[in-house]
């Protein structure tokens, strides 16, 4: 059974970008101090984009160390840079497309399941809806749940999903209100075909996997 565990902002995001990069760059992965802070702070496929401190970072890493949840990396003895790698699947239970699913949500918080399908593909392959709303119902039903489904709000025409990891006392957005509530009042939105939102997905997600992929071939000095 995938284990619960509230976390820190600082924590998510830390713990999110681990998970994401052990399955989108292999090749980089485990990750150094400051690979990492790049990782947190990058603009694409954020939610809020953030700029974390070293400090920031490393204290994230420790506490999350301490939990368990991550872990100092074996590395080369002639490796210049610590390397630090996630534990999900050992300590918390999370199977790998469990985490390609709360990856995404640690790290941009709450969305509809075709967000989360088209951007969730790029750490486990989801060939349609149907296969991420059946992972989703694992999570809510998870005991306790790791997923809830967000109320519908006025001017939305897809329910939203959401992690329950926060931490104790932090304040937990039901749902993101509408741009114009007058407006979503007098004349609600028209949902648009599953399809169109589904090819709207897609070429966001193909946008944000580009942008990715030039941060890390050009990564901040």
């Amino acid at each position: 059974m995938a284990r619960h565990a509230p976390l820190t902002f600082n924590q998510r995001r830390v713990l999110g970008a681990l998970i994401e990069k052990s399955a989108t760059t292999p090749e980089q992965y485990p990750l150094t101090v400051n690979a990492l802070v790049a990782a947190c702070n990058q603009k694409s496929n954020r939610d809020p984009v953030v700029s974390l401190t070293e400090n920031d970072v490393i204290d994230a890493i420790q506490e999350l160390k301490h939990m368990g949840f991550i872990r100092r990396a074996e590395t080369d003895r002639t490796a210049r840079a610590v390397r630090f790698e996630h534990l999900a699947p050992s300590a918390l239970g999370w199977s790998p497309r469990e985490q390609a699913i709360l990856a995404e949500l640690l790290l941009r918080g709450p969305q509809t399941a075709g967000e989360l399908r088209t951007r969730g593909d790029r750490m486990h392959k989801m060939p349609d809806l149907a296969f991420a709303n059946g992972i989703l119902s694992e999570l809510v039903e998870n005991d306790p749940p790791l997923v809830r489904t967000l109320p519908r709000a006025p001017g939305q025409s897809a329910v939203r999903h959401d992690h329950t990891l926060y931490a104790d006392g932090e304040t937990i957005e039901p749902s993101q209100p509408a741009s114009d509530p007058i407006q979503a009042q007098t004349a609600p939105a028209t949902p648009a075909p599953a399809d169109r939102l589904d090819e709207l997905a897609r070429r966001i997600a193909d946008l944000e996997r580009r942008v990715t992929e030039l941060e890390n071939r050009c990564p901040s000095s």
